[in-house]
């Protein structure tokens, strides 16, 4: 079919067997080309403009005041960017996945439990579906359970990933076209482990990374809300990972994941701690060194739904370069 532009538009299913054919054929090429060499090798490490010595002397324009506080808090609440409407239905189908009628294909829920002390597994939508109720409901009760790429097979959520407003203020925090590239819905609090984006994804230039942190309910002080420590994007990154972007916490080994974790912990300690407490539809954009992570949940069966995006520009990304093995 055709587009109001006259090209082609291609089904979204398949432009993303392409997507995936093109991130498998890709590391082949650069192989080929550049003799295994990675990319980030030959290019300089040119931090973004709000990371600049001048960043505060470089703002003008009528958000000149949210763009001093994303310089010097490493985070802004941004209202209205996402439609609430969109937000219900992606919600309602999250909600109802225990006892669809059908699987979704392709659709994996991660972090299930068959109790709060068993370990975790990650379980095919289908295969859920094949449970009995009983074991649905236990399971659904003991588990901090979330989903990874949800926009690949919901369109509310596909129009939230894609969405324009929340494209181009990340594109206005940057001075540059920002770009989605990973999304997680989340049903309850986290609990996650005070952690820096950077530390997880592969990103050269550093810091071309922002999280948005969108409210998909109101979010009670007792349910677990977002942790945020304003101002830690400053600290140094972490000095093991002496090979960034190729070493991080997905690439690195126990000793070396502790050690990160330890250090984040005592950066943490140096900067003021706050609790996202957010209204449905809120976003809170955050720079890609913000120490962050999950309160603990303090009201059993509470839910913190919210979903999370990842805006990064043009070959930042790294991750197809990266030599394995990977902790996840």
């Amino acid at each position: 079919m055709r587009g109001n532009s006259g090209r082609v538009a291609l089904p979204y299913g398949l432009l993303t067997r392409l997507h995936r054919v093109r991130s498998r054929v890709a590391p082949a090429l650069r192989h080929v080309m550049y003799g295994g060499r990675p990319s980030w090798t030959r290019e300089p490490n040119t931090l973004p403009w709000f990371d600049q010595p001048d960043a505060l002397d470089r703002i003008d324009g009528d958000d000149g005041d949210l763009l001093r506080a994303w310089v010097r808090d490493g985070y802004v609440v941004v209202d209205g960017l996402v439609d609430l409407a969109d937000i219900d239905a992606m919600v309602a189908t999250l909600d109802a996945l225990w006892d669809a009628p059908a699987p979704l294909p392709h659709l994996v829920m991660l972090d299930l439990r068959d109790a709060p002390d068993s370990p975790p597994r990650n379980v095919p939508h289908a295969e859920v579906l094949e449970w009995d109720r009983g074991r649905c409901e236990r399971v659904r009760a003991a588990s901090d359970w979330r989903i990874h790429g949800f926009h690949y097979v919901n369109a509310p959520a596909r129009r939230i990933f894609h969405d324009a407003r929340l494209g181009a203020f990340a594109s206005r925090l940057f001075g540059r076209r920002a770009r989605p590239f990973a999304a997680i819905n989340f049903m309850k609090g986290s609990r996650q482990h005070l952690h820096q984006d950077m530390g997880v994804f592969h990103i050269y230039p550093h810091n071309y990374l922002i999280g948005a942190w969108i409210a998909c309910e109101d979010v009670a002080s007792d349910s677990g809300p977002l942790v945020i420590h304003p101002g830690s994007h400053r600290a140094p990154f972490f000095a093991g990972f002496t090979d960034y972007p190729q070493t991080n916490l997905r690439t690195a080994d126990d000793d070396l994941a502790a050690a990160y974790e330890a250090y984040v912990e005592e950066v943490a300690a140096r900067y003021p701690r706050e609790e996202f407490r957010a209204r449905r539809g809120q976003v809170l954009f955050w720079h890609g060194m913000l120490v962050h992570g999950g309160a603990p949940v303090l009201r059993p069966g509470s839910t913190r739904k919210s979903m999370v995006l990842h805006y990064t520009v043009r070959g930042a990304d790294r991750a197809k370069e990266v030599r394995g093995p990977v902790r996840w």
